[in-house]
């Protein structure tokens, strides 16, 4: 019985959490479609909130520097913290359109999907794909998360990480790791060792180890530092993209990612 009433109470935590989120959200959005500042009975009106609930969520997002308050009139602007986001999202969104017509190109010559994809904590996050033409075919959505350890595009920026930024990701060596496939990798050890030959290689695979059936080949793109931001890669089903045919591709998406890489520094997009 205590263990249900603390469940229940649990579940409704979250739902005040998440109600809060979202109340937050309008209010940034409020704020965002107004050049003027705005005050908190104002917010208050418009967003149909408490005036005690506005003041909380403003005091929060105050803290954060997502908002900030003129000291004369008390009024509400968006904080330099939210510029900051915008300017990943401009950046992100530049960087997808530089990087298309090198997947266009790449699409023609395999006739497979192409991604481009970012690295977030210990998963790769598709920004942008070209679908392959061909009946049977690997789908891939845009904003699909996939766990990196065990993806050719994953392993490739990984493999350029510093090594406090990996330990930071994934601790110590004995750590296991989730196995869709019996062919993942499936311990820190082991990926260090996989990732140290992509490092050398320049390139990494992944032969049917996040799904039975699909294999991919993938490349990292690497700032002036050589630490890798983002990462391109070619997936297919092993039937047809086999290892003679990601043998065969391989020096292609090395040079594609290098082509890549050197305009994204020479526009200062690193």
């Amino acid at each position: 019985m205590e263990r249900v009433l603390r469940n229940m109470e649990n579940k409704k935590i979250e739902k005040e959490e998440i109600k809060s989120i979202r109340k937050s959200l309008d209010l940034l959005e409020l704020l965002s479609d107004n050049i003027k500042e705005i005050g908190i009975t104002e917010i208050s009106k418009e967003l149909h909130m408490g005036i005690s609930t506005v003041y909380r969520i403003l005091t929060t997002l105050k803290r954060r520097c997502y908002v900030i308050q003129n000291q004369h009139t008390l009024k509400y602007t968006l904080g330099i913290q939210s510029f900051i986001l915008g300017s990943k999202v401009q950046s992100a969104t530049n960087l997808v359109n530089l990087v298309t017509p090198f997947l266009q190109k790449l699409s023609k010559k395999t006739n497979e999907s192409i991604n481009f994809s970012i690295l977030e904590d210990r998963e790769v996050v598709c920004l942008s794909k070209i679908e392959s033409p061909e009946v049977l075919k690997t789908d891939i959505k845009i904003g699909a998360r996939l766990p990196a350890h065990c993806t050719a595009v994953g392993k490739g920026l990984l493999a350029f990480l510093s090594e406090q930024k990996f330990t930071m990701l994934y601790g110590k060596d004995n750590i296991k790791l989730h196995t869709p496939t019996p062919n993942s990798i499936s311990s820190v050890m082991e990926l260090k060792k996989c990732l140290k030959k992509i490092k050398k290689d320049g390139y990494a695979t992944d032969k049917e180890e996040f799904k039975t059936g699909i294999n991919c080949l993938g490349v990292p793109i690497l700032n002036n530092e050589g630490k890798s931001i983002a990462g391109i890669s070619v997936t297919g089903p092993s039937s047809r993209f086999n290892l003679s045919e990601i043998k065969k591709l391989k020096n292609t998406l090395i040079n594609i990612s290098r082509d890549v890489s050197h305009q994204l520094n020479m526009e200062n997009m690193l």
